[in-house]
């Protein structure tokens, strides 16, 4: 095998490797080997057909993939190590060449480590948005405590008014015909919410409890369902049943009702206050932290391979494809519903994917000169790890068997103390200032990195 670098810019290393025929060819017969029990060859045993025979009834090429799966990471492995290459990323395979003739050719892009240049990162000037608690936000908890423990009474004397709760059955019919979707029975519906189509909820006020009537409505041109698009329709309603939600007095026995720590309206305000304040406070500190590194990354020169980027970004679909499937939803969905085609969505992301690793690039890399100034003692991890576990509600003996079961464990853990200790520290050595930052613009670009690349191997022959 043979390899040179082809060319090394804006930290992305890309290398040329050939692997010769007699090489490669050693990967074919181990692919034919691998796979010889699939093989049935007229005249033979199913399996025992050798490698030129296979070759011959088949084609080559059948074994190139898994030839490809032996040879690939074999080759790609030993340039890195020629060329004493560390990857900072995912490679990039662009196969030019392959066959028992010609051997393997092809090129492999990867990421080399970052490179950060810091600038000042002491004595910067931050916004940390204020965290004054109003008294609205504390009437708006307690509205909400009123709401958890309402109860909903029949309504028997008046029509349907906004804010009633109705439960209907109903089925809906275009051009005489019922259509898909449009029926129901004992659907339970708060007047008001929206989640009908314009008109639905508004044309029951004014009906009561048993009534039966037709509702004809037209569905927005914009509607999801081409089919129902700005079509007329009729819905058939029957209202089963009318409640009104009756919230509690605001006195010391619902204070009672809902608080485990206090008995009146005033210790119950009191603590809702100190409550919301410590969230906001918290709130204001992760937007200060942000904002100092924001002027920290702002102040460096950071040479970052957008292969990294990429990789970020496949994460970041990734994760959202885990949160999607939970609620029995895909990817393909969420793009649909947005608007988005996949190359759209990787260009939005592109921008905060940088961000995101521009950020933790510089926190490192300060972690990196500040290394004394932010080394734990052993009596300060330990001090960390009890703070941690009493933060998860388990003992240290427990924390310990769950997160701390490998040395790579702990290391990984005592990292995140000491980032967690220097953006304690940056915080103590900015200064508070009240002028918000600009809003950040998003990119129509995607900073000029092409998202094409392909992860798979790329035969050309």
């Amino acid at each position: 095998m043979t390899s040179q670098k082809v060319s090394e810019d804006q930290r992305t290393a890309i290398l040329a490797v050939e692997v010769p025929p007699e090489e490669f060819k050693q990967s074919l017969q181990a692919a034919h080997r691998k796979n010889a029990r699939h093989f049935q060859v007229p005249g033979f045993r199913k399996g025992k057909a050798p490698y030129p025979v296979v070759v011959r009834h088949y084609g080559e090429d059948i074994l190139y993939d898994d030839a490809l799966g032996i040879a690939l990471p074999k080759a790609y492995g030993l340039a890195l190590e020629e060329h004493e290459i560390a990857p900072f990323s995912d490679p990039r395979f662009n196969v030019k060449e392959i066959s028992g003739q010609a051997g393997l050719v092809f090129e492999v892009s990867v990421a080399l480590k970052p490179e950060v240049k810091l600038g000042q990162y002491e004595g910067l000037e931050a916004y940390r948005p204020p965290a004054e608690v109003e008294e609205e936000a504390v009437d708006r908890k307690i509205e909400e405590a009123r709401e958890r423990v309402s109860r909903l009474v029949p309504v028997t004397d008046r029509p349907v008014e906004k804010g009633d709760r109705v439960t209907i059955d109903y089925k809906g019919f275009r051009d005489g015909q019922a259509f898909e979707g449009g029926e129901a029975e004992g659907h339970q519906l708060e007047i008001g919410s929206g989640s009908f189509i314009p008109g639905f909820e508004e044309g029951l006020t004014g009906h009561s409890t048993g009534d039966e009537f037709d509702l004809p409505l037209t569905f927005p041109e914009t509607y999801h369902a081409e089919d129902l698009a700005g079509r007329d329709v009729v819905f058939k309603v029957k209202i089963q049943e009318v409640f009104v939600k009756e919230l509690p007095e605001i006195d010391d026995e619902f204070v009672r009702d809902v608080s485990d720590s206090c008995d009146t309206v005033e210790e119950y305000r009191a603590g809702i206050r100190e409550e919301l304040s410590r969230e906001m406070n918290a709130r204001a500190d992760q937007a200060f932290e942000q904002n100092i590194i924001d002027k920290i990354v702002a102040g460096s020169t950071i040479e970052l391979s957008d292969l990294i980027v990429e990789d970020e970004i496949d994460r970041a679909i990734e994760r959202q494809e885990q949160q999607f499937a939970m609620y029995g939803l895909s990817f393909k969905d969420f793009l649909q519903y947005s608007g988005q085609t996949p190359a759209q969505y990787r260009a939005g992301q592109a921008r905060k994917s940088r961000k995101l690793i521009e950020s933790a690039w510089v926190v490192e890399t300060i972690r990196e000169t500040e290394k004394e100034r932010f080394e734990l003692s052993e009596d300060e991890f330990e001090k960390a790890v009890g703070e941690a576990a009493e933060e998860a509600g388990i003992s240290v003996e427990l924390f310990r068997e769950q997160y701390l079961k490998t040395d790579h464990d702990e290391e990984h853990l005592r990292h995140d103390f000491e980032n967690r200790k220097l953006l304690d520290w940056l915080k103590e050595v900015s200064l508070v200032t009240d002028v918000a930052p600009e809003p950040e613009e998003e990119d129509d670009h995607d900073h000029g990195h092409d998202h094409d690349h392909d992860h798979d191997h790329d035969h050309e022959e």
